[in-house]
């Protein structure tokens, strides 16, 4: 008589270590649920959060780079100034010599910073208002893969910028009102209205859905709930 065959609790997951990241990734775009899904049923990876974040820095190093080379303009680093990449840009124009390194510790600290700050506030919000048991390593999981949204935003902003001359250009509503002025409430408010960043709470919905077995919509009452406060209380404090 065969022995039963053994459970993924107690066999290493071939599936983590074998599996292509990068399909894992772009199937992220499409069917995030199934991504998750498969995240939170296998063994605790380190590489499902690390690679997605280091691509989101090589990334945004990148198109922060070509940026103020190509743009040597003003108005990409005030533009930057509201973004998570502004003290990099505000430093290249301040100390043009120590700006690529200073630029590029910037943002790797923030990239990371923020998706650990991601991973804990989807973390708090299945624990302590869904009310249920779910692992901070798997929501770190979810936060870092989610970051793939990030180098598509990168890039499409970096195209718009070069298309309109405008270093304040962003995938956002604010496009709609031409020329954008930071100092006006209104045009923050419809800059913070960005695509790939609703996007990208649409997904960790989804992940904190999955994380905390409960439906996508209670989920994304929260994690929209958090979003709108965030934005509400940056426009205010700016």
């Amino acid at each position: 008589m065969k022995p039963a065959p053994a459970s993924y609790s107690s066999v290493p997951d071939l599936r983590i270590r074998w599996a292509p990241l990068r399909g894992r990734l772009l199937n992220l775009l499409v069917s995030p649920g199934d991504v998750f899904a498969e995240v939170i049923a296998t063994r605790h990876a380190p590489a499902n959060w690390l690679l997605p974040i280091l691509l989101n820095c090589f990334a945004a190093i990148v198109l922060w780079s070509a940026a103020a080379d190509c743009s040597s303009s003003a108005g990409w680093t005030k533009a930057e100034a509201s973004s998570a990449h502004s003290s990099a840009s505000l430093s290249a124009a301040a100390h043009p010599a120590g700006a690529r390194l200073a630029g590029a510790v910037a943002i790797v600290v923030i990239t990371f910073a923020g998706t650990f700050w991601s991973a804990l506030v989807m973390w708090l919000i299945g624990r302590l208002c869904l009310r249920t048991h779910c692992s901070f390593p798997k929501a770190v999981e979810i936060a870092g893969l989610t970051t793939v949204i990030l180098v598509l935003e990168t890039v499409v902003t970096l195209l718009l910028v070069l298309a309109t001359d405008d270093g304040s250009a962003r995938p956002a509503l604010s496009l709609l009102v031409g020329k954008f002025n930071p100092v006006s409430k209104a045009h923050q408010a419809l800059a913070a209205m960005n695509l790939f960043h609703l996007w990208m709470a649409a997904v960790l919905s989804i992940g904190l859905a999955k994380l905390s077995e409960v439906s996508v919509g209670q989920a994304a009452v929260w994690v929209f709930g958090y979003w709108i406060v965030l934005r509400v209380a940056l426009i205010g404090l700016a």
